[in-house]
């Protein structure tokens, strides 16, 4: 299946715009989807907004006045009136106190709500916020809005201000009919863009297949005839587009193809000379009659075609040759001298030029060698050797002679002039042999002088580093008295701590007295609004309110002995403090002291390693001139010895000499006697 894909351009067409367009379709359908539902929620959102201020101010109006049943009626209003909306009113803590939904009356709404609308009811509850949500409960669609009631002053006289958050309203509407409406109009937008693309697809494919493929199928069939050696193949496209310009400049291709082959046929037709033509695996795919005759076969050139060279030439297809050579190296070979005896039993002599052949993108597509028949040269050749061979024999005994002498005789001189030069050099040699030894001697001098430098250095350094370590010990003493300053300071504050922990105690019971007092003034109220027998009821708050207010004057009073206790502790840190002030500042003096001994020890130090960096140049500079003084002796040594070594061989080249002179002149003799 994937093979047929790769095969067929129309069909990796298709399937690249199928795909490119269900993709598109696929995007655009849930792009338009999610702006509609993101649209719709805005909108209930919104709307469920208003909804929620409405509902709150109704039940609001009942609620500040205290109207209990006014409050409940608002409910049951709203329950009857619009049974797809719920409304909850909690308390501070979450109980629901007021809801459409009787049976979650008196219940924790965090617990009886589902986990999306649990976590914003107890945000909510926790700062002033107003959120909404696309909730899905019980298999419907909700959308839920909670609004934090703060605790107003109007509401203080009921609730007091200890809180700052009274509660909460929470407004939920079902929108299921409104997410259905949304669901099928998306259906119905994708309905119909699938229809629409189904038919632009169908529209553009037919295009492609009348205006594109048709024509390049036409012109791959054309493409392929000419690739089978059929030249005479048409390219009939008569578009005026890109197609058809392709058509005509392969049609223009083919026609200077034909007409660049037959020249090169006419060309190799017309040679004269012996020449083959062979592919990359040496098969011959052209000869002319000349090669045959130098082979010594018969018939025609055609009928060797697709022979290896060497079969044609030795008949021994493995034989290595000069084209095969020229194959493997992918390079030129120029005057290859060949000697062998042909199929007709002819000794032959012949050279060969063999060139690779490439094509335009430089691809070794065969190899064409051109011979050159070298037999009767050759014949000439060895007659006239054969005539002058004496005479080339004695020639060159003579020349030999006497390229011996010449050489003999530069040796010599080359060897004279060896030893002149050796001794120059030996002289020079010790000349800068004694200059070493002069600049050793003063640097020896010098590494003396530094060193004394660097044991006085070291010494002062020595006795400013013991003045540093005195001053350091006694900035340890001070710092052990800060020590001990600093612990007496950390248990006061722990007393201090303490105490603050028994004045939060005593803050406790005061805000306990707080709350109760506030309650009880609450109720004293409500008693006075009452006629009659209520009175008496009045007393008895009355009686409870003013032992509330002894039992805080009693606290009051202790929270001032712990403030006096407090007070006094804090005296003593701040005399402890000061203290630890002082000797801090009498070890940063101290240490200060330290610091300077510190730096000019610091300074010597670097003197001193300056010091000892020249006792390291001068170091250098005496291995340097000794070293200097090795390579110059064993140059004198190496020089003398060859000194030596060149006169030895002076004179045995001086005896040579002489021996050959004499050589030489019987030869001469010879050849003037002949």
């Amino acid at each position: 299946m994937l093979d047929y894909i790769r095969h067929h351009l129309n069909v990796r067409i298709s399937l690249l715009i199928s795909s490119i367009s269900i993709v598109v379709f696929i995007c655009l359908i849930g792009m338009t989807t999610f702006l509609q539902r993101d649209g719709m929620v805005d909108q209930l959102d919104a709307s469920v907004t208003r909804a929620s201020e409405l509902i709150r101010m109704a039940v609001e109006k009942p609620m500040v006045v205290g109207d209990d049943e006014g409050t409940n009626a608002e409910f049951a209003f709203l329950a009857e009136k619009y049974p797809d909306v719920r409304v909850h009113l909690t308390n501070y803590k979450g109980n629901v106190t007021y809801s459409t939904d009787k049976s979650i009356l008196r219940k924790d709404l965090l617990s009886a709500a589902a986990p999306e609308l649990a976590e914003m009811i107890q945000a909510s509850l926790k700062e002033p916020l107003e959120q909404g949500r696309l909730l899905t409960l019980e298999g419907r669609d909700w959308f839920a809005r909670t609004m934090s009631i703060p605790n107003e002053p109007a509401c203080h006289h009921c609730h007091g201000a200890s809180e700052s958050i009274l509660g909460e309203l929470v407004v939920m509407q079902d929108v299921s009919s409104t997410m259905s409406t949304i669901q099928a109009n998306a259906l119905e937008t994708a309905a119909i863009s699938l229809t629409g693309l189904i038919v632009l697809m169908g529209a553009v494919l037919y295009f492609i297949q009348r205006v594109v493929i048709r024509p390049l199928q036409s012109i791959n069939s054309a493409a392929h005839r000419v690739a089978d050696g059929d030249f005479a193949a048409s390219f009939n496209i008569s578009n005026s587009d890109e197609l058809g310009q392709l058509s005509n400049n392969l049609a223009s291709m083919v026609s200077k193809l034909k007409e660049q082959l037959g020249f090169s046929k006419g060309i190799l037709s017309g040679m004269t000379l012996p020449c083959v033509v062979t592919d990359t695996n040496e098969r011959l795919t052209f000869a002319t009659p000349a090669a045959l005759a130098l082979v010594g076969r018969k018939g025609k050139p055609e009928d060797y075609h697709g022979m290896i060279v060497g079969e044609f030439f030795h008949n021994d297809p493995k034989r290595q040759t000069s084209t095969g050579r020229a194959l493997r190296e992918k390079k030129a070979i120029q005057n290859h001298n060949l000697e062998f005896t042909n199929l007709a039993g002819d000794k032959k002599y012949a050279r060969a030029d063999v060139a690779p052949l490439l094509d335009l993108d430089g691809k070794l597509i065969g190899a064409f060698t051109l011979y050159s028949d070298l037999t009767d040269i050759r014949s000439q050749q060895l007659l006239i050797e054969k005539q002058n061979e004496r005479i080339a024999t004695a020639a060159q005994q003579a020349d030999s002679v006497a390229d011996q002498v010449s050489s003999a005789s530069e040796e010599l001189a080359a060897q004279i002039e060896q030893s002149s030069h050796g001794a120059d050099s030996q002289q020079n040699m010790t000349g800068e042999a004694a200059t070493a030894m002069e600049q050793m001697n003063a640097s020896v001098l010098e590494v003396a002088k530094t060193a004394s430098m660097a044991s006085e250095l070291a010494e002062r350094t020595k006795d400013k580093a013991q003045q540093g370590e005195d001053v350091v010990e006694q900035a340890m003493a001070l710092i052990n008295r800060v020590a001990g300053q600093t612990d007496g300071l950390k248990r006061d504050m722990t007393d201090l701590g303490q105490q603050a922990e028994g004045i939060g105690k005593i803050i406790t019971v005061i805000e306990d007295i707080a709350d109760q007092t506030n309650l009880l003034a609450l109720n004293a109220a409500i008693e006075a609004a009452r006629a009659g027998e209520a009175g008496r009821g009045f007393a008895v708050v009355a009686d409870e309110v003013r032992k509330l207010a002894e039992k805080t004057m009693a606290a009051t009073r202790e929270v001032g002995d712990y403030i006096a206790s407090i007070q006094e502790s804090t005296r003593k840190s701040v005399h402890n403090t000061e203290e630890a002030v002082a000797a801090i500042a009498l070890s940063a003096e101290k240490a200060n002291l330290s610091g300077q001994a510190l730096h000019e020890i610091v300074r010597m130090i670097e003197e001193t390693a300056d010091q000892v960096r020249s006792i390291a140049t001068a170091s250098e500079e005496q291995s340097a001139a000794s070293e200097q003084i090795n390579r110059s002796t064993e140059s004198i040594n190496r020089i003398a010895s060859e000194t030596a070594s060149a006169m030895n061989q002076s004179a045995s080249a001086i005896q040579d000499l002489a021996r050959l002179a004499h050589d030489l002149k019987h030869i001469i003799g010879e050849m003037q006697t002949s």
